[in-house]
């Protein structure tokens, strides 16, 4: 076989060894949270990949032209990634091989979803994870062999029906029916697993994502599933270039930062106090931006490197809250104002 073609397989098989969700931490930081913070999150277990501790709902409220605008960050849930999954090791496409060959786990991360009850109506980011995810032979029963495989050796999901969207919307005294828009940053289980609850509300992606996701279950969406999908208008943004106003006033925006998926976008909230970046998974956590580490589970590296340094220069333009949806500590530094870059 010659040297193109087997670079081209050995892609292929990596790509396929991502299916499923994407997430992320540095290792160990679940440990030192819980040295330093106790009441943050609490933990039964102590081995890595398989402590699980839990990450409360977090509630607060930001200036909105003078008026206060509630933001709510929902947990749905835990999740360990291959260690390799969530940092890449090796060189190119190799470094999604090395998602198989790694044996070993990350402590359980959290799942965000974030609500925000905008004058114009509320709207959701993402939908989390179900819990009929934890018997997967039967919720990947329509996907091959293969992919099921894959998806049972790259994660591990911790979660129960009262931690489901529902209830975590009862929690704060809503209802998804209340919903006016939910926005997917882009199509992995774990994000679009909540859209069971959903099924008469508008439904927003971005054009690119829906007609090249990537690593992406479709058997798993409702029957019902048709978004309305979006394309991005040329100088939205400073540093982005590109957006599609979600609301009507502006001050809620979709912009591409591609990388993790082709079309992966983040949602940029303009308060009158901060910029808050709802990241998706353009990156894991906050520190991979501020270091340059690349997740494994990126389809692209050079493009998530460029979105990177969009983030990073829209950080240093403005107070920027920046929140990825499986961050440990994405839910303290959205109560305590923590910017990506530090003024």
């Amino acid at each position: 076989m010659e040297r193109r073609s087997f670079i081209k397989n050995i892609g292929q098989i990596g790509a396929a060894a991502i299916a499923g969700p994407s997430l992320l931490q540095y290792s160990g930081m679940s440990q030192k949270m819980a040295q330093h913070n106790p009441t943050f999150f609490h933990s039964n277990q102590h081995q890595m990949g398989t402590i699980a501790p839990t990450y409360p709902s977090v509630s607060t409220s930001f200036k909105l032209k003078g008026q206060e605008v509630k933001v709510h960050g929902l947990s749905i849930g835990t999740v360990a990634v291959k260690n390799n999954f969530r940092t890449k090791k090796g060189f190119g496409e190799l470094a999604k091989l090395n998602i198989l060959l790694d044996p070993n786990y990350t402590a359980y991360l959290p799942i965000w979803v974030w609500v925000i009850e905008h004058p114009e109506g509320l709207i959701v980011i993402d939908t989390g994870e179900n819990s009929k995810v934890l018997d997967l032979d039967t919720y990947l029963a329509k996907e091959s062999s293969f992919m099921r495989y894959q998806f049972k050796h790259a994660a591990k999901f911790q979660m129960n029906e009262k931690e489901e969207l529902d209830q975590q919307f009862a929690s704060i005294g809503l209802k998804p029916e209340d919903t006016k828009l939910v926005v997917l940053t882009h199509l992995h289980l774990d994000h679009t697993d909540g859209l069971k609850f959903f099924p008469k509300q508008e439904i927003m992606v971005g054009k690119e994502e829906f007609l090249h996701p990537n690593s992406n279950l479709p058997s798993t969406y409702p029957t019902w599933f048709k978004p309305n999908t979006v394309s991005y208008q040329n100088n939205r943004v400073e540093v982005f270039d590109q957006a599609y106003a979600i609301t009507s006033a502006g001050d809620l925006l979709y912009v591409p930062t591609p990388g993790h998926t082709r079309g992966h976008s983040s949602v940029i909230f303009k308060t009158d106090e901060v910029d808050i970046i709802f990241a998706g998974d353009a990156s894991y956590n906050q520190g991979q931006v501020l270091s340059g580490e690349l997740a494994g589970a990126n389809q692209d590296y050079r493009q998530t490197k460029v979105t990177y340094d969009k983030l990073l220069a829209y950080a240093k333009q403005k107070n920027t809250l920046y929140l990825p949806s499986h961050d440990e500590t994405a839910g303290q530094r959205l109560l305590q104002r923590e910017l990506l870059i530090k003024r």
